[in-house]
């Protein structure tokens, strides 16, 4: 099933995030082509309505304006450069970016306002950036985590039917790590018998 993609300027861009290492999240996006089985969003999916189910990611907002937004907020000045999570709602480099590079523009944006940040993603995309996270990582400490779940094909097909596979995601860690990136992999283990 292909995702719609709905064009949509946002009022905001940042939320403020309590209980987490992090003060602020940021996604570019809503809605997520990934269509992870075991993904947290789809709870909150469920209690606003929106498709939870089957035809869960088949949805995509594009929120066309982000990086404007993004960029008024981060000049107030009442902004205190507190850590923002890019990915806590959404994969910002899932395939949407590709086509409408909203994530590498809000990188900029967080970078030119000397704000830490952090991305989560499953997609190897990430590495179209590598310009922009590398002065970033540099600048601010930018971290990107690469989630990696399971190396079993047959897993990775179930659980996380609409992602890149987890070989090519290893690349991308490498390519971020020898690029000078602060970049982990995030593994939350799938096991055939005791997770699915």
């Amino acid at each position: 099933m292909r995702a719609d993609y709905r064009l949509e300027p946002c009022k905001s861009a940042l939320t403020a995030v309590r209980g987490m290492p992090f003060k602020w999240s940021l996604n570019p996006y809503m809605g997520c082509a990934h269509k992870c089985t075991f993904c947290y969003v789809r709870h909150f999916e469920l209690r606003a309505e929106r498709p939870s189910g089957e035809g869960y990611g088949s949805s995509i907002r594009v929120k066309t304006n982000v990086a404007e937004v993004l960029r008024r907020e981060l000049g107030r000045t009442s902004w205190k450069c507190e850590e923002v999570s890019l990915g806590s709602a959404t994969d910002p480099y899932q395939p949407a970016e590709g086509r409408f590079r909203l994530t590498r523009a809000c990188v900029v944006e967080l970078t030119g306002a000397s704000t830490p940040f952090s991305i989560v993603t499953r997609g190897p995309l990430v590495v179209r950036d590598v310009d922009v996270l590398q002065e970033a990582s540099s600048r601010v400490g930018a971290r990107v985590y690469v989630s990696i779940p399971t190396l079993d094909d047959r897993v990775w097909r179930t659980t996380e039917p609409g992602t890149a596979p987890p070989r090519s995601r290893l690349r991308a860690v490498r390519r971020l790590a020898e690029a000078g990136i602060h970049v982990g992999v995030g593994i939350a283990p799938i096991l055939p018998g005791l997770s699915d």
